[in-house]
Order: C-alpha cells, then structure tokens, then sequence
C-alpha cells in the first residue's frame, strides 16, 4: 500500500466519502419518514383529544339531565306522600265522624 500514488489514494478515498454520504443519505431519509408519521400521529392524538372533550361536553349535559329527573322524581314522590297523608287524614274524618253520630 505505501507504493499507493496520490491518484489511488484519492480515488479510495472519494469512493468511500461517497459510501459514507448514501449511508446518510438512507439515515436521512428513515428520519424524515419517522418524522412524518409522529406528524401524523400527533394529528391523529389532537382529533382523539377533541373528540374526547366533545364527549366530555356530552357526559356533562347527561349528568345535567339525570340530576334534573331524580329532583322531579323526588318532588313527585313528595306530592304522592303529601296527596297520601291528605287521604289518610281525610278518611280518618270520616270514621271520627261516623263514630261521633
């Protein structure tokens, strides 16, 4: 090798920066690909992150609604037990009244 001329050497050497340079090149282009698919992915993370605040929104107005309907269970369930007590009440008249005649 030390018989080697300027010419080889430097024709050696220029093959090799041009191996070295399609390796980064192929590096490069595996990177630009990992970095668009984490674009998409994070897309993809920010549609799922909206659609889970809308559901959200959703959750909340149905939690609303259920909260709404047991306060109207529990004033109707009030109503039938004051309409009850109106009942008994009334009835029991009516036997004091009959007792008293």
């Amino acid at each position: 090798m030390a018989e080697m001329t300027d010419r080889e050497f430097l024709s050696a050497m220029l093959g090799r920066i041009n191996e070295i340079g399609a390796d980064v090149k192929a590096i490069k282009d595996r990177v630009d690909s990992m970095d668009r698919r984490m674009g998409n992915m994070e897309e993809r993370m920010g549609n799922m992150e909206d659609r889970m605040g809308g559901m959200e929104g959703r959750m909340g107005k149905l939690e609303g609604a259920v909260q709404d309907i047991k306060q109207v269970q529990i004033q109707q369930s009030e109503q039938i037990a004051g309409i009850a007590v109106t009942m008994m009440e009334h009835a029991a008249s009516i036997r004091t009244l009959k007792l008293v005649k």
